[in-house]
């Protein structure tokens, strides 16, 4: 994949109502084009109680990775479209719960959790990391192998990061791709 344009978003009001839990990451989140005239009107949004939970390996949340390869997946490209939109997101974790494993009710924190962190076998290393001045840290880096083994079975390929409060993220870029089949 190639970046094609970067663009630069500061959409009305999600600063104001932005709730800074600490523990701030600038993440990825795909999406398919199709979603995207909602996504930036609206900003992102859970799926509602009703919609079917197919797909939600830890609950109905907000997910993330740290790695561009990841999020770029639900971008669905295909040779006679390959175009993708992708965020960089400001993401406030807080404390998270890390699992190894799915948990369809990840959204159901304990007291002090502000996220879920699902721990993947490959991630940037954080030594890498850059922290911006207003403390976000943005993770750089080649991909390397975490040592992370779940020991009841199946380990994620790669991290991600899920918030169940939509307040917690602010849309930082929107990035257009041209994927290369």
């Amino acid at each position: 994949m190639e970046i094609e344009h970067i663009f630069k978003v500061e959409r009305d009001n999600e600063n104001q109502v932005f709730k800074d839990v600490g523990n701030k990451m600038l993440l990825w989140h795909g999406s398919r084009l199709t979603n995207f005239a909602g996504i930036m009107s609206q900003g992102l949004r859970i799926a509602p109680p009703e919609a079917p939970v197919t797909g939600y390996m830890f609950g109905k949340g907000l997910y993330f990775a740290d790695m561009s390869s990841k999020s770029a997946n639900y971008c669905y490209p295909t040779p006679s479209n390959n175009t993708g939109l992708v965020l960089l997101t400001e993401v406030a974790l807080g404390k998270c719960h890390e699992l190894f494993h799915a948990d369809n009710n990840g959204h159901r924190l304990s007291e002090g959790l502000s996220s879920v962190k699902g721990l993947g076998s490959i991630a940037p290393n954080l030594k890498n990391a850059v922290t911006l001045d207003d403390g976000v840290v943005v993770p750089m880096g080649p991909a390397e192998s975490t040592n992370v083994v779940n020991p009841k079975g199946y380990t994620l390929n790669y991290n991600e990061y899920i918030v169940y409060d939509t307040k917690q993220v602010r849309i930082r870029y929107l990035i257009k791709l041209n994927f290369l089949f």
